[in-house]
């Protein structure tokens, strides 16, 4: 169920609208946060580089959120 919840998180933090992009990155900090939370590793791989891509995001508040996944993240 997890991985069907982050599918539907990648999609919008890949799309155009920048409060699509930040409210995506937001739901994964709390999904990441919950107790017992695994992604399979192509999930993983995935996020990774959506989020270094968001790190020089145009919109700093998209970019910030990415910092914080990276830091939690790794």
């Amino acid at each position: 169920m997890a991985n069907l919840t982050i599918t539907g998180i990648i999609e919008k933090m890949t799309g155009k609208d920048k409060d699509y992009r930040y409210m995506a990155t937001s739901d994964l900090l709390n999904e990441l946060n919950k107790e017992g939370f695994k992604l399979d590793t192509d999930l993983e791989s995935k996020l990774s580089n959506i989020i270094i891509q968001q790190l020089d995001d145009a919109a700093g508040d998209v970019s910030g959120l990415a910092v914080k996944w990276w830091g939690l993240f790794f």
